[in-house]
């Protein structure tokens, strides 16, 4: 037993059990498109055995079911997380917050000895004001000399003294004036540090405490990390520019606009952008089979007739009709996601209204066109067309400045652009092409149209003119009408042939494909006609 004693004594035991009360801040976040996940990093070096880390300053609105917790550097045993009941928070403010109330203290001094020079100026006015009084009360004195001499002599000491103290009353004054003339300066020195102190430290919120038990099976450093969900959202802006050269190519300068509205400052983190929705749909739509039957259309008739004789008190629950599956949601896809990790640190605080960070940009081989719609427009509008041939597809945008070798044109949203997918967009009018939209003259009288009771006939001249000195590829598009009735006959034709009918899957759009020289004129006729059955009225 003896023995066996001594050669438990020999064995290492695990050390005793310590707290360590640790103070964080986010380190790291993951924007995606209508959330973050922000990350708060610890480290702390521990000998062997069981300790417990204490985190007294995560947000309270953390919600315990979305917390995730990494150890490196030791087993994780347990999380607790609490809400009320908290003790004192440690003091630990960062380098910024501390030069910040070092700037405060230092404009309050200023200040308060601002006011000491002005105390120290105002001492020799108060004095001379003394002296004042004292000569101006010998003027009442009884006991003054009776001798001319002597009253003589008295007067022109009264007089002497008066003006040295007068004058230095005056110069006292001044002297207090000037150097009170620095207080705004001071003033606004002490304003500006307490807006940066304010700036660096939001609203100090009720806080939620966050203890992790762990076990490190040797002494080293333990880094622990926090991730957490908060409100927070991005969206892409774009520069899109056009440059016209040798070969024309179509620059997309990327950048991202970041809000966050979490409650805390996000200082000095790494910061990556995504593409990717989480919180969207992520279950498969269920599909109901439709439940289909016929009826006697003369019972029906029959059975909503007696129906209508009752009374509404009388009549009981509506009819069933068929119900049909509900419009399931279509997901909006951009293709794969894909990340943006910025290479420096990053700086935003709370309710930021968009803090803007470069992304990159991109350059494609472009082809440009005047696109011209003379039913619409006056002028035609410049054009351009790029493949997206890089390995991510462009995100939608609400915000996209346009601009044509490096001159702003515009401004105008930016449609999404899978991988491969085509990027189009306008770059503005063209005064040099200009379009014409005319009715034609027909010998019946009428002017440009004809209607009969069932039958309607139009004919349209459209125009395009080049006055400038450049050639130009236009696309002029035109629409017709079209039908899903087989008694509605519409008929067209088109001089030259039209070259694409249906353009984009749009029925009745067409498309003709010009090339238009500089000064000359080009004209596009296109003639329709309608009928329908006699007896029936034209929508």
């Amino acid at each position: 037993m003896r023995f066996i004693a001594i050669a438990l004594a020999a064995l290492p035991l695990p050390a005793l059990a310590e707290t360590f009360t640790l103070l964080s801040a986010p380190s790291a976040v993951t924007v995606y498109n209508g959330f973050a996940l922000v990350t708060h990093e610890v480290s702390v070096d521990v000998s062997a055995g069981a300790h417990e880390l204490v985190l007294p300053d995560l947000p309270q609105w953390v919600d315990a079911g979305s917390l995730r917790v990494s150890i490196k550097g030791a087993q994780l045993g347990s999380t607790r997380l609490r809400t009320d009941a908290l003790p004192p928070q440690p003091d630990g403010d960062s380098a910024a917050v501390t030069a910040a109330k070092e700037r405060i203290e230092d404009a309050t001094r200023a200040l308060r000895d601002l006011d000491d020079r002005i105390e120290d100026a105002s001492v020799a006015a108060k004095a001379a004001e003394a002296r004042l009084s004292f000569l101006m009360g010998l003027a009442t004195n009884k006991e003054l000399p009776s001798g001319p001499e002597e009253l003589a002599t008295l007067g022109q000491m009264v007089e002497t003294q008066t003006v040295a103290a007068t004058q230095a009353q005056i110069a006292s004054q001044r002297e207090a004036r000037a150097v009170g003339e620095e207080r705004p300066d001071l003033e606004k020195a002490l304003a500006d540090a307490r807006a940066a102190l304010a700036a660096l430290t939001p609203p100090t919120d009720p806080k939620s405490l966050l203890a992790l038990t762990l076990a490190a099976p040797e002494a080293g450093n333990v880094v622990a990390s926090i991730t957490y969900p908060t409100r927070a959202s991005w969206e892409p802006t774009y520069d899109v520019m056009l440059n016209r050269g040798g070969t024309d190519s179509l620059t997309l300068r990327r950048a991202a606009l970041i809000y966050q509205n979490s409650g805390e400052n996000w200082e000095n983190v790494t910061l990556t952008l995504s593409t990717l929705a989480p919180s969207g749909q992520v279950l498969p739509s269920e599909l109901y089979p439709p439940l289909l039957r016929f009826e006697d259309p003369q019972a029906r008739a029959k059975l909503e007739r007696s129906l209508s004789s009752l009374s509404a008190d009388a009549v009981g629950a509506p009819p069933v009709m068929m119900e049909m599956a509900p419009a399931a949601p279509q997901p909006n896809f951009d293709g794969p996601g894909v990340t943006y990790t910025l290479p420096t640190a990053i700086t935003i605080a709370q309710n930021a209204e968009g803090a803007r960070v470069e992304l990159d940009a991109l350059e494609f081989d472009a082809r440009v066109f005047a696109r011209a719609v003379p039913a619409r427009d006056t002028t035609a509008f410049l054009m351009a067309v790029a493949t997206n041939e890089s390995r991510e597809p462009l995100l939608e945008a609400a915000s996209a400045q346009i601009f044509v070798d490096g001159a702003l044109v515009g401004r105008s949203s930016f449609a999404a652009v899978p991988v491969g997918s085509e990027i189009k967009q306008a770059f503005g009018p063209l005064e040099d092409l200009h379009l014409n939209y005319a009715l034609l003259d027909r010998s019946e009288g009428d002017r440009g149209l004809i209607s009969r009771s069932n039958a309607k006939t139009q004919e349209v001249r459209m125009t395009l003119e080049n006055l400038g000195t450049k050639d130009w590829d236009v696309e002029l598009l035109e629409a017709v009408p079209y039908s899903e009735q087989d008694d509605l006959v519409i008929q067209w034709e088109a001089q030259p042939s039209v070259d694409v009918k249906d353009v984009d899957d749009r029925r009745g759009l067409l498309q003709w494909n010009l090339s238009l020289n500089a000064g000359e004129t080009q004209d596009v006729t296109v003639a329709q006609t309608i009928r329908w059955p006699d007896g029936k009225v034209l929508r």
